[in-house]
Order: structure tokens, then C-alpha cells, then sequence
């Protein structure tokens, strides 16, 4: 599984993948608990491999500062999110020193920890070269979602249009 297939949506706890897609919406399955739903394909969605976090000098992939960690804790679990801030933010810039404190809010720092232990439980880190950039095939999750969002334009230009 590459890092730009694992997706987190807005408004819903944990990540997720995609399954497949229908006219209205997106079929994903969760990585803790292979639980499926349909979300609107208006919903946000992000792709794991298109996040990065700031730093004082240009923004670090998600991927990167997920292999950070990893080396840097040597391979064992981040702290728990519901954990003080000060924990947090140490933890973190043990790793990643350049992150920058002021761009950077708790709630980012408690969606890594987590995101990371997830990842870790799935035993998919360290992150190789090959899952940060992944090929060009026509299944991947940023192109499913794109195809999801025009076949909803159109079907609404269709709808308009009777």
C-alpha cells in the first residue's frame, strides 16, 4: 500500500482507503477496523502523500517526517494524543527540530501521533522511496477521487440541462 492510497477525511476519526467509487459518493474501508461506508464525494478528502508540515525553511512530506520518527524513536510508538501538549511537541521536534512552533497546531501534532501509530500497527514504516512516490497507475486514490468529483459535475450539468 503507497501513502498516497491511505486517506483521511474530514470529520471522520482515523485512515482510511479507497475502495471504490459511485456516481455520488466514495466507498472506503477503515485501516483499524476493515469497516466500510460511502462518503459523499463532496466531503473533503486528503491523501496521506499530499500533506506536509511546516518548517521554518520549506514544508517536510508526511512521509518523511514519518521515517524522522521512526529513526529517531527507533521504530517504537508516539506518544498517545489525549498526552499534554509540551509531550507532543517534544516528541515531534526531537525529530523533526526544524518544525515550525508557531504553524504547527496541537491538533496537528495529535492527528501525526496518531496517524503514525497506525501506520506503525500496520507495519508499513519505515516509508521506502518507491510508497512516497508511487507510480502513475490509473487506481490510485487521488485519481479516484478526482474521476469521482467530475462524474458528480457532470451528472449535476445533466440534471441542470433536463
Amino acid at each position: 500500500m503507497e501513502l498516497k492510497d491511505i486517506l483521511a477525511i474530514a470529520g471522520r476519526p482515523g485512515l482510511w482507503r479507497v475502495i471504490n467509487t459511485t456516481r455520488k459518493a466514495i466507498v472506503v474501508e477503515s485501516l483499524a477496523n476493515d469497516h466500510r461506508i460511502a462518503i459523499p464525494s463532496t466531503q473533503h478528502v486528503s491523501s496521506l502523500g499530499e500533506i506536509s508540515i511546516f518548517t521554518y525553511e520549506e514544508d517536510v512530506p508526511l512521509g518523511e517526517v514519518f521515517n524522522m520518527i521512526y529513526e529517531k524513536n527507533d521504530g517504537g510508538k508516539a506518544p498517545h494524543s489525549k498526552e499534554p501538549h509540551e509531550t507532543l511537541r517534544a516528541f515531534v521536534t526531537a525529530a523533526l527540530t526544524e518544525m515550525d512552533q508557531e504553524r504547527v497546531y496541537h491538533s496537528d501534532l495529535k492527528k501525526l501521533c496518531t496517524w503514525y501509530n497506525v501506520m506503525l500497527e500496520m507495519k508499513v514504516l519505515p516509508i521506502t522511496d518507491e510508497a512516497v512516490e508511487g507510480d502513475d497507475s490509473a487506481d490510485s486514490a487521488d485519481e479516484v477521487i478526482e474521476s469521482a468529483d467530475i462524474e458528480v459535475v457532470e451528472e449535476a450539468k445533466e440534471e441542470d440541462a433536463k
